[in-house]
This record gives structure tokens, C-alpha cells and sequence, in this order.
């Protein structure tokens, strides 16, 4: 699908890349904004139950996402070729990225199943992962705050990591990942 000396990343990988971010921060959206409407009423109902259908979606998206990764060949080359700190730097975020994307749904998952609620998927109920523990429940719950807090600042540091890169190093970086034609100069 991709080879060493493609400039840019497989279409796929690309589309995927730019789906899983508007997603991500439509279920941002969705779960910080349910508090204008009252608990218990139809709206805040329907912003979570998006929530719950677009972390979900983001699951299955990062799940395919990666397995392209993975049997598509090295990533297209940086150029110029950054320092090994900056590689090492680059695969670390990359790395929890993917974490956060698969763990947070599952944790939501896991959340709504120990309060003894249903999943459902758009209109559609998802089995349990695991059955009702209302100690476990409170916990959970936590860590998923907690890592959706962290993934501010994950999400915050992967762009302007990418800002910096076009913009100050002015490498190749981000037009790796940029939507377009093969061949034409993204940025």
C-alpha cells in the first residue's frame, strides 16, 4: 500500500487520521455541552447518547486505522530527517495517542455496564464487557474523566507538535498526513 519512498501517508490512513479527529472532538462536544439541558431531559439523553455512538465509532476507526499501520509498510520518510529524540518523542505520543483512542471507549464502555446501563450504538445495544459493580462503576467513571482531561493535552500536544514542524522546523511532517493529491505540496 505504501512504500519507502512515498512522500505521504496511504489514503486510507489519511482519512482516517482527519475522521477519528473530528470525531473525537464531536464527542468533546457532545459530553461537555449535555449540562444546558436538564438531567433526566430527551436532550441531555441524545448528547449522551451520541457520545456513547461516537466514542464507539472512534474505537472501531482507530482499530482499523491501526491495523492499515500496520501492514502498510514504514511510515513515508521525514525530511530532513529528524534527531532520534524528536523520533523517540514522535513515537511516544504516537503510542499513547492509540492507547487513549482504544482505552477510552472501552473504559466508557465498562463504565455504563458496571452502572447496569445499556450501550447502545446508534438505536442498537451492544453486549456487556462486563456485569453491574457499582464500586467499580464510581471508579471507572473517574478514570475515564481523568484520561478525557489528559486528552486535552495529548490531542493539544500532538498539533502543535505538528504546527511546529510546518511551521518552524519546516520539514515534511504534517504534509505527510495532509489531505490532498499525491505529488502536490500540501501547506
Amino acid at each position: 500500500m505504501s512504500d519507502t519512498s512515498s512522500r505521504r501517508y496511504p489514503r486510507p490512513i489519511i482519512a482516517l487520521h482527519w475522521l477519528t479527529f473530528l470525531l473525537v472532538v464531536f464527542a468533546y462536544i457532545f459530553m461537555e455541552f449535555r449540562d444546558i439541558f436538564e438531567r433526566g431531559s430527551a436532550g441531555r439523553e441524545f448528547m449522551k447518547a451520541t457520545h456513547y455512538s461516537l466514542g464507539l465509532t472512534i474505537l472501531g476507526l482507530t482499530l482499523a486505522r491501526l491495523l492499515i499501520r500496520l501492514t502498510s509498510g514504514p511510515a513515508p520518510a521525514i525530511t530532513p530527517t529528524p534527531s532520534a529524540l524528536q523520533e523517540f518523542a514522535a513515537r511516544a505520543v504516537h503510542i499513547a495517542l492509540y492507547a487513549f483512542l482504544i482505552a477510552m471507549p472501552f473504559i466508557g464502555w465498562a463504565t455504563l455496564n458496571t452502572e447496569g446501563d445499556p450501550v447502545i450504538f446508534f438505536g442498537l445495544e451492544i453486549p456487556p464487557l462486563i456485569g453491574r459493580d457499582k464500586i467499580l462503576s464510581g471508579r471507572l467513571e473517574e478514570l475515564h474523566e481523568t484520561l478525557g482531561f489528559a486528552g486535552y493535552f495529548l490531542i493539544g500536544a500532538h498539533a502543535l507538535a505538528a504546527i511546529v514542524h510546518h511551521a518552524v522546523i519546516k520539514d515534511n511532517t504534517f504534509a505527510r498526513i495532509m489531505p490532498g493529491k499525491e505529488g502536490q505540496k500540501a501547506g
